[in-house]
């Protein structure tokens, strides 16, 4: 590629007859002018090319943590919620062991107590009933917290146009023209 340097140190041989030295060196000198404005103005170019270049791997550096955050979310969330499985069915398999083994000592001490262990094994079924529905609200609260984090998380946008509410530039002319619109503003 011929810079303005080249344009700069060529010379001719001289001729007879030959061409006007003066316009010469003028043609020269436009050349070379046009040269380093071409080249200024590429080095200009690659400059906004690199910015441009290193806002789309920060994006994609974003859309990575947004997604990584997401998937967390998602698994803090199946957590919760067989936690809340493991926890209820302990507390039911707890308290149908106490029922049991009220019911079992009820049917022991029969001809003593009757009417004592009825009651007694009354109770127990209450807080059992207490129990489940102490179970039934806790899962339903984790299944609201959790679905307002689906939501939460739903509401994310997915892509830059969601994101900025513009098309997402495509060529270097867009991506350029993109940014000097961000510089202005």
């Amino acid at each position: 590629m011929i810079t303005s340097k080249d344009v700069r140190n060529k010379r001719f041989e001289k001729a007879a007859f030959g061409y006007k030295q003066e316009e010469i060196d003028e043609f020269f000198a436009q050349l070379e002018a046009e040269l380093d404005e071409m080249e200024r103005e590429r080095n200009e170019a690659n400059n906004k090319i690199q910015v441009l270049a290193d806002k789309v791997r920060e994006y994609m550096r974003d859309e990575d943590a947004l997604k990584d955050a997401l998937l967390g979310a998602q698994k803090q969330g199946h957590q919760v919620i067989n936690e809340a499985h493991d926890k209820a069915e302990q507390i039911i398999a707890e308290a149908q062991a106490k029922a049991d083994a009220l019911e079992d000592e009820a049917v022991r001490q029969h001809a003593i107590a009757m009417e004592k262990n009825r009651e007694e094994i009354a109770k127990e079924k209450e807080a059992l009933i207490e129990a489940q529905q102490q179970v039934a609200d806790f899962k339903k609260s984790l299944f609201d917290v959790y679905k307002e984090h689906l939501e939460l998380i739903s509401t994310m946008p997915e892509t830059y146009e969601e994101a900025t509410g513009q098309v997402q530039p495509q060529t270097a002319e867009q991506i350029a023209a993109a940014i000097i619109s961000e510089q202005t503003e």
